[in-house]
């Protein structure tokens, strides 16, 4: 049996997950102008909005509170890349259509809440390609 909508849906949330991953990559493992301009308005913004009794965070906890999150996105992203091409491989040639739908069905649930929901597109496409996965039966022949 062809499970060329299952790959399709997987290639999806694969290229999906794997922009991210570059994308966030980019940010965590650089050290750019652009993060040292976020840093700055972050700090101006919090002076301007500063309240008496809040505490405010200085700009070495700012730096690090973006590098472990941006950190954390990353390694998330690069997980729900291999375990989608995992699951992508299981589907080539119809080897192990239901470990594959169980695998996308749960990266899908599991990464969208670890990426703090901001891999919720592939994981949408990672979710519809494992229900297909294990709802698709394969025709029986009649002899």
């Amino acid at each position: 049996m062809k499970r060329t909508v299952e790959m399709i849906f997987t290639s999806i949330g694969l290229v999906i997950f794997l922009l991210m991953t570059v994308s966030v990559g980019v940010v965590a493992f650089t050290d750019n102008d652009t993060m040292k301009s976020m840093v700055e308005e972050f700090m101006q913004l919090q002076e301007e909005t500063s309240q008496p009794g809040v505490e405010e965070l200085n700009e070495q906890e700012f730096k690090t509170v973006l590098e472990t999150g941006t950190n954390y996105l990353f390694f998330v992203f690069l997980v729900q890349v291999a375990l989608g091409a995992l699951a992508f491989f299981f589907l080539i040639g119809d080897k192990k259509p239901k470990a594959a739908g169980i695998l996308l069905i749960v990266t899908a649930i599991v990464g969208t809440v670890a990426s703090l929901f901001f891999g919720i597109f592939g994981g949408a496409a990672y979710l519809i390609a494992g229900i297909i996965a294990l709802v698709r039966r394969p025709k029986k022949m009649i002899e």
